[in-house]
């Protein structure tokens, strides 16, 4: 094996996990990187575990012989989060993906964490249930274990919260081998520290959850799609945050600016008109619904909206980002994920006008407004690349300066980790201090965060 790891290393996981560890190239560049375009970065060997046992068994290997160890799931990340930086043991969950139990009564259900979100749900409808946090354009893809491990969030979080939200226990697996069991099916509940909380967003730096009891909603009676014009983003902005403000019940906002629309009619023959435009939807009875979205339309429409006529907003919204790195497939894509306060939309919005500006770069901006999370994306080649990264820094900067957060929902990973010290000062070393408590040894995803 590489990097130094031991010789005999490969030997115990092979008797721990037979026929599911392998070194085959292909495994090994498959495991490597994400939908980033951040450097892959190869392990030394690939393992597939099926049950808590199994990840117990390979967590205490990997301490004994001192090898990092990343937890990994669809790899749909885009901030380098499963990116094997220090080689190692690469511990890839997809195939632990049943469906332990759905309780309908107790609007929950408990699965592995290699089930996929989309699949999970399709296994809920005949329950009348499902899993809100919809990740977008990665919905086929993405593990809940993926979702837990980045806290993400996606279309539906202004009604129902992102994925922490709903996360009410789970089992992992410590840095040392410990199974503990986390959180309870309550509610809610006031009993020692939050250690759940802990574990959804910390991206497998401090345990791995091997099961997770997840809080659902049901599916809606009625709902109502559309789309809405504006004459520029910053008025798109603005008409959000009055929306938000004004206590409009939508389940939905999303934003895209005239340069991803444009982007979205090369790709896929959309026929939108090229200016900024929200895509809303709303949830509840017939009744509702109807009264809901004629509010909506008020607001919106207040703020210089004009209508637009879909059948279905979202096949267009989760090409966005495919749309958009399809321009220049030959560019890697330079992105900000960035979180601010509601009322900060318009500002966030003009600052980015002025920034590409300033630094000569096309950003396109697009995301889950009505949360006050926006995507922006930089196509940069090699020699475009300082100027893009540059941009993403300045874009940082303006969204902390708001009181936001560098990630709304794709984590620290590689690429945001420059910028922990400056949004969350002191409190950094508490974290490493955490981490300290749940992985002593550092194995688990290292490199991350910090």
């Amino acid at each position: 094996m590489s990097r130094g790891a031991p010789a005999d290393l490969l030997s115990h996981l092979e008797r721990v996990l037979p026929d599911r560890c392998s070194t085959r190239p292909a495994d090994l560049d498959a495991a490597a990187g994400d939908a980033s375009s951040l450097p892959p970065s190869r392990p030394d060997v690939v393992v597939w575990p099926l049950s808590t046992d199994d990840v117990v068994a390979v967590v205490r290997l990997a301490g004994t012989h001192g090898v990092p160890l990343t937890a990994r799931g669809a790899g749909s990340s885009l901030e380098g989060n499963p990116i094997p930086v220090q080689g190692g043991i690469v511990l890839d969950c997809s195939r632990m993906a049943d469906v332990v139990a759905v309780r309908p009564e107790d609007i929950q259900v408990d699965v592995q964490p290699g089930v996929v979100y989309a699949s999970l749900n399709r296994t809920l409808r005949p329950h009348g249930l499902f899993f809100p946090p919809s990740p977008g354009g990665s919905a086929d893809v993405a593990t809940v274990g993926g979702m837990v491990a980045n806290n993400a969030s996606g279309i539906y979080s202004v009604k129902y919260g992102g994925t922490r939200d709903h996360v009410r226990a789970a089992t992992v697996v410590t840095g040392t081998g410990e199974v503990l069991r986390l959180g309870n099916r309550c509610r809610k509940s006031a009993s020692g520290y939050h250690l759940l909380g802990l574990l959804v967003g910390s991206e497998g730096t401090l345990a791995i959850a091997t099961e997770l009891t997840l809080a659902l909603a049901g599916l809606p009676v009625a709902r109502h799609r559309g789309g809405v014009l504006f004459p520029d983003a910053i008025a798109a902005a603005r008409a959000t945050a009055d929306l938000i403000r004004f206590g409009v019940d939508v389940a939905a906002v999303e934003f895209l600016d005239a340069r991803t629309v444009a982007a979205l009619n090369r790709f896929g023959g959309f026929g939108l008109p090229e200016t900024p435009c929200l895509l809303v939807e709303v949830h509840g009875s017939d009744a509702g619904v109807e009264e809901t979205w004629r509010t909506t339309s008020d607001v919106l429409g207040a703020a210089g909206g004009t209508p637009l006529a879909l059948d279905d907003p979202w096949a267009i919204r989760e090409q966005a980002t495919r749309a958009v790195a399809a321009q220049r497939p030959d560019a890697a894509t330079v992105r900000a994920d960035l979180a601010i306060p509601i009322g900060a939309l318009p500002a966030l919005v003009e600052a980015c006008t002025r920034i590409g500006a300033e630094r000569g770069v096309a950003i396109h901006l697009f995301g889950h407004a009505g949360i006050g999370i926006l995507h922006a994306l930089i196509l940069a080649d090699e020699a475009e690349r300082p100027a893009a990264d540059a941009a993403r820094d300045a874009l940082v900067g303006e969204a902390l300066g708001l009181g936001g957060a560098c990630s709304g929902e794709h984590g620290m990973g590689l690429g945001n980790r420059r910028y922990a010290a400056r949004e969350h000062g002191g409190a950094l070393a508490l974290m490493q201090g955490v981490k300290a408590l749940f992985d002593p040894r550092g194995i688990l995803n290292p490199g991350k965060i910090w």
